[in-house]
């Protein structure tokens, strides 16, 4: 759920996507995967699997490696679920989505009392599906914040600051990270001229 912390400000809000005016216009798409046991998968998958070694990034908790979640069935599973969910909505990014985007990297993060994700930004598309409740995530420029579900999705332009401080609750917070990366465009325009040029189509 996303919460307004002033609610002067003005937010449009839609089906699936929120639109914010806050020096610029930022759409943060969002939704749920309504499938308890994968997510549940998910959890399992993140907790065997942590790195111990990764201590260079703005995750004050655990990780697993980068990549992990790159080339798992499950994880492909649920991009299928986002690009045929979000392909009528926003077919600026997600109808023919292969074609124009890629996922570069997927993780799991597990953040245990204490543990924090400190501000930053990415020079990406950056997604989230929370897969327990927990702390919510802030975005200090926007003026909001995210309050986790298990099965929540969000996507949003990663040049906008995101973060939360130390999370104070028991239970530990489950999330699995994406970031999409814009693909060769070129390649893909002369594609769909190619198509729009047969004949025998």
């Amino acid at each position: 759920m996303i919460n307004i912390l002033d609610k002067s400000n003005n937010v449009q809000e839609q089906i699936t996507s929120l639109n914010v005016t806050y020096k610029r216009s930022v759409n943060i798409i969002f939704g749920h995967y309504p499938f308890p046991e994968e997510i549940h998968n998910f959890i399992i998958d993140i907790k065997n699997n942590i790195d111990p070694t990764i201590n260079y990034s703005n995750v004050k908790g655990g990780m697993t490696d980068w990549y992990f979640f790159n080339k798992k069935n499950n994880f492909n599973k649920f991009f299928n679920y986002l690009i045929n969910k979000n392909s009528q909505t926003h077919p600026d990014m997600w109808k023919y989505f292969f074609d124009k985007y890629f996922v570069s990297n997927a993780w799991g993060n597990e953040i245990k009392k204490g543990d924090s994700v400190g501000f930053h930004t990415h020079p990406c598309t950056h997604g989230l599906l929370f897969l327990s409740k927990g702390c919510d995530l802030i975005f200090p420029e926007l003026n909001i914040t995210i309050t986790p579900e298990p099965g929540d999705y969000y996507i949003f332009p990663g040049e906008i600051l995101h973060g939360f401080n130390e999370h104070t609750g028991d239970l530990n917070r489950y999330t699995l990270v994406f970031n999409i990366l814009q693909g060769d465009i070129f390649k893909f325009q002369n594609k769909v001229k190619e198509l729009n040029e047969r004949k025998d189509i």
